[in-house]
């Protein structure tokens, strides 16, 4: 049987493609990547700040009288809330977190917001830069002109929903409005995420623990009691012929995808920031665990520790890396930057 230090030996290689730009960075460079974390309360920021964060990206509850969201998700999902309650607790974790030293974006991203919700929606952000926000994160152009003209010099990042999926794209968000980071979409690869930080200026931020390729809410399935759950269901075909797959998970999958193998290879391309997703995670504990094991990846790279020292000493201290990591995650081969079926499946 395979020791639970090696399990992450079984990971598949990458695309040809990717296999370039696996690299053993510098050590001192895993000073510079930044761990950006969901936070919607106090508790979740100083579970954030013990794992190991040093960026924090939140979302504030909508007026009363908007039926809609002005971030990413819905207010609530799967039962769980998203957003900062009021603006009261907005300027209190914004203050705590600038009290430790980390950076806030402030998400403003819908995928679209009506004209006739353009005064709300700035207001909106108006009340995201008066409680000490440092950026505002944007998922449409029309956000973004609006943003960029009635807060001149306030930075901007384009979020995965903007889907910023070329050089030509990430430069023109740069040079008309003003972006200075980009959110890379779930699908990007090692290559095209070495093209987008050869961008001079430009800050690049990569999710990791997240889908390989569902962009997910994007896809819109019912995610409500009694329409099934959306990307987390396992839909699977009526009928299959002999042979044939008949499970669809594999193409509707937004489920974690680990990054850890691949993190010095990040740094050595020079991301800003890695993403870990989960304003709506239930268990905020283990949400900031995940944070801490990815901490645990950039320290290993600053010690110049190889992959296998860095699992190894993660293996030796973290019973999640046993009871969790490894039967989730290297033995069903969810790999985000490895070539795998379920990664192809993904559009």
């Amino acid at each position: 049987m395979t020791d639970l230090t090696d399990q992450w030996e079984l990971a598949p290689p990458h695309t040809a493609a990717e296999a370039p730009f696996v690299a053993v960075p510098d050590p001192a460079d895993a000073a510079t990547v930044a761990l950006d974390a969901p936070v919607r309360n106090l508790q979740m920021l100083e579970l954030q700040i013990a794992g190991g964060a040093t960026e924090i990206y939140l979302a504030h509850r909508p007026p009363a009288d908007q039926p809609r969201s002005f971030d990413a998700l819905p207010g609530k999902r799967d039962g769980d809330p998203t957003q900062v309650s009021n603006r009261r607790l907005l300027k209190e974790i914004i203050a705590q977190a600038h009290a430790a030293g980390m950076r806030v974006h402030f998400c403003a991203d819908a995928p679209a917001v009506d004209d006739d919700a353009k005064t709300a929606f700035l207001t909106h952000v108006e009340h995201g830069i008066e409680a000490g926000a440092d950026t505002v994160v944007i998922g449409s152009l029309p956000a973004a002109r609006w943003v960029s003209e009635t807060h001149p010099g306030t930075p901007l990042v384009a979020g995965a929903h903007l889907g910023v999926t070329s050089v030509a794209h990430a430069r023109y968000l740069q040079e008309t409005y003003g972006v200075r980071r980009i959110v890379v979409p779930h699908a990007t690869t090692l290559d095209e995420i070495a093209a987008f930080c050869a961008v001079d200026g430009l800050e690049v931020e990569v999710p990791v623990q997240t889908g390989s390729g569902a962009d997910c809410h994007h896809c819109r399935l019912p995610d409500q009691r009694g329409s099934g759950l959306g990307c987390r269901a396992g839909y699977r075909s009526a009928s299959a012929p002999d042979g044939a797959v008949g499970d669809l998970g594999g193409f509707l999958d937004g489920a974690s995808d680990c990054a850890l193998c691949d993190v010095p290879s990040l740094v050595a391309l020079g991301v800003a920031a890695l993403q870990i997703p989960g304003r709506e995670s239930p268990i905020v504990r283990q949400n900031a665990k995940i944070t801490q094991m990815y901490r645990r990846a950039l320290n290993g790279v600053a010690k110049g520790w190889s992959t296998k020292q860095t699992i190894a000493d993660i293996d030796r201290v973290e019973l999640m890396w046993q009871m969790g990591w490894v039967p989730r995650m290297c033995e069903q081969q969810r790999c985000r930057f490895r070539d795998t079926e379920r990664r192809r499946a993904h559009v």
